[in-house]
């Protein structure tokens, strides 16, 4: 019996050990193989899916109908100087093996290591990849990607920036989709203000509303832009999708060139603003000033839609914080013609909203349907039910703040800041094109002739008839021009119209939508709200293109605390009740004090405190303690509430989870 014991012991310890030897061996062999067969294989637990190859990546890499070559380009000795450049290279490097095994046969992949003063180095320069210098040795250190087509068009990220991560997505598959469609649709953009600066102007140079809006690189990128006059008399025949944006007084000829355009079957964005803030600080250095609102009246009427004139949405909700005071006395108030709107406020079953997430609006105006319209009216945009039209002359130049939150009073509908209008259409031109606009000056410019041909000799009778020749040839080809234009007129539109129209031109200001960050000298834009990206969408979106859609919109750096918001603007509202309270009672005050000074200044002898001005100043420093008391406690209470819930926010993160999972754990051995 005791041998038995001893051999099982034996037995008992030798299986020990060879399971412990089995259990090394399946752990190694798992790390090997996982190293092999899950390359760029993650688990995204993110809210928004930042990491998670969306369906628009996927449809463009199924849809590759030629072979591509990445060239990805990374130094090995930046990843052994920076190691945190290193590991995001593993990333970009893992996502571009994910994308080529996606798309099968269709991407080419290589990986470069461009070692200093080597071939792989001058094939980096000639994709002009941006180099970094480490040293002063001057060696240069690269982490780009390039791409070619069969036709050899060229596509290149220059530097892979760490503050782009979570745009990383988007950026390589709008490279790999510009790759396999060379011929980009054709944007023509007619514009009052200078979104392409002052080329040339002392200006430009001096003044950041003279160079070129960040607008007008990403539609580059993604678009052949061309510029349209705006008093063009027809709209080019080449152009897919219009942009207008801001048409302030744009004469008749061009008005009719754009419903001619709509209705003959072309696309169109529209922007109008009641109150261009940008066209304010534009400075008058181009001769003339440019008009602060917009409308294509005309245009509207015939479609069964109105702007509502001369205002602005407020949002009590969506309002952004500003400063009401200076740079040195900072006073944060919340303004409520600034939206700041989020997921909510857009459509959710379009696809040219359903993926934004933040955007940033300043004096932005409200459309309706008319009644008996006939199109069909979808609003994209919407403002919360705490909203109110605002009459925009009280939001000129620096406005009263404190006045405008006073006075807020919520008409509790929600209001259409940008809308989708479709459907059948009549010519706001039925009778045809309009007939050439008389000049303002014509009068000034007859009577100067009259004075010219009073001063100058008689004409001999055959430069009469050569006049009277060339009038009539004028007249003759003015009256051949109409006739064609007669032809070709259009009174209702062909098909349903498509057209999307906003109602603010300041949200493509730089200011709004992008921040400005310096990487090794280079100045990289990280959006933080989706401004453009709504724009480029509805481009997209018009023109038939909907791939890239869905992954503009994704990661905005921008991630506000809604509900840490939600506490502070209720504090808000009580500490501006009591700030209020305070000024009008020191204004009462001082008022009173100078009353009581008053009659000593007028002898022109010095003042002397009477016994009821210091009775009156002790009695407004008692108020003002009092007041300041309630003050802090406004705050006070402000600070507890957020550090309530940040504890309850650490308690879930940091606690909660891994109680849960020893409880479930504890439940499971239970059961066993």
């Amino acid at each position: 019996m005791n041998l038995d014991f001893h051999k099982l012991l034996a037995n008992r310890r030798t299986l020990g050990g060879l399971s412990v030897a089995l259990v090394l061996v399946l752990f190694v062999a798992v790390n090997v193989l996982s190293q092999r067969a899950l390359v760029g294989a993650r688990l995204d637990l993110t809210q928004d899916r930042l990491f998670t190859l969306t369906q628009g990546t996927r449809t463009i890499l199924n849809s590759m109908d030629e072979p591509i070559t990445l060239r990805f380009y990374f130094s090995a000795q930046l990843g052994k100087e920076l190691p945190g450049l290193a590991k995001y290279a593993a990333r970009v490097r893992g996502l571009l093996e994910e994308f080529a095994a996606i798309s099968g046969e269709g991407i080419r992949l290589e990986v470069i290591d461009p070692i200093p003063f080597s071939d792989a180095e001058d094939q980096a320069v000639s994709f002009a990849l941006q180099g970094i210098p480490l040293d002063r040795t001057g060696e240069m250190v690269y982490f780009g990607l390039a791409g070619t087509n069969s036709t050899d068009d060229e596509e290149t990220i220059l530097f892979f920036s760490p503050d782009r991560e979570q745009f990383l997505e988007y950026d390589l598959a709008k490279l790999i989709f510009n790759l396999i469609n060379p011929k980009r649709k054709t944007v023509g953009l007619m514009t009052t203000l200078p979104l392409k600066g002052y080329p040339g102007s002392i200006m430009a140079r001096i003044s950041s509303l003279g160079k070129p809006w960040r607008i007008i690189k990403h539609l580059e990128q993604s678009f052949a832009l061309t510029t349209v006059k705006t008093d063009a008399e027809e709209i080019p025949a080449d152009v897919d999708v219009l942009l207008v944006v801001h048409p302030a007084k744009l004469p008749a000829k061009t008005l009719y060139a754009i419903d001619q355009f709509i209705l003959g079957g072309g696309r169109a964005v529209i922007m109008v603003d009641p109150l261009a803030e940008v066209a304010e600080r534009i400075p008058g250095f181009t001769g003339k000033k440019v008009p602060i609102s917009s409308d294509l009246k005309p245009l509207f009427d015939a479609w069964g839609i109105e702007l509502a004139p001369g205002k602005a949405v407020g949002d009590r909700l969506a309002a952004r914080r500003v400063n009401a005071g200076t740079r040195q006395k900072v006073q944060p108030v919340d303004y409520p013609p600034w939206l700041a709107l989020q997921k909510a406020n857009f459509a959710a079953d379009d696809l040219t909203t359903s993926e934004l997430d933040a955007m940033n609006m300043a004096a932005a105006g409200a459309l309706k349907l008319k009644p008996g319209a006939k199109v069909k009216f979808t609003p994209l945009i919407r403002s919360s039910d705490k909203s109110m039209l605002m009459d925009v002359e009280k939001l000129k130049g620096k406005p009263d703040f404190f006045a405008l939150l006073r006075d807020f009073k919520p008409a509790n509908i929600p209001f259409a800041i940008a809308a989708r209008i479709s459907g059948p259409v009549k010519s706001a031109y039925p009778d045809g094109p309009p007939k050439p606009e008389e000049k303002k000056d014509a009068k000034d410019d007859k009577d100067k002739k009259d004075e010219k041909d009073e001063k100058t000799t008689e004409k001999t009778e055959s430069e009469k008839a050569e006049t009277a020749k060339e009038k009539a040839e004028a007249e003759s080809r003015a009256a051949a021009k109409r006739a064609k234009q007669m032809k070709s007129h259009l009174k209702a539109s062909k098909d349903d119209i498509n057209v999307i129209v906003i109602t603010d031109v300041d949200m493509l200001q730089d200011r709004f939508w992008v921040q400005l960050q310096n990487l090794f000298g280079e100045i990289i834009p990280i959006p933080i709200s989706n401004n453009v990206d709504f724009v480029v969408n509805a481009l997209d979106n018009l023109s038939g293109s909907n791939a890239l859609i869905g992954l503009r919109a994704r990661g905005v750096s921008s991630r506000p605390f809604t509900v840490v918001e939600d506490l502070t603007r209720a504090a808000e509202l009580r500490l501006r009740a009591k700030e209020r309270e305070l000024q009008t009672r020191r204004q009462d005050t001082e008022k009173k004090l100078e009353q009581l000074q008053r009659p000593g200044q007028a002898q022109g002898t010095t003042a002397v405190l009477t016994q009821a001005q210091v009775t009156e100043i002790n009695k407004f420093k008692g108020e003002l303690l009092r007041i300041r008391k309630q003050l802090r406690q406004v705050q006070l209470e402000l600070r507890r509430d957020i550090e309530t819930l940040q504890g309850q926010l650490w308690f879930i993160n940091i606690a909660l989870i891994p109680m849960l999972v020893a409880v479930i754990a504890i439940v499971l051995s239970l059961l066993r």
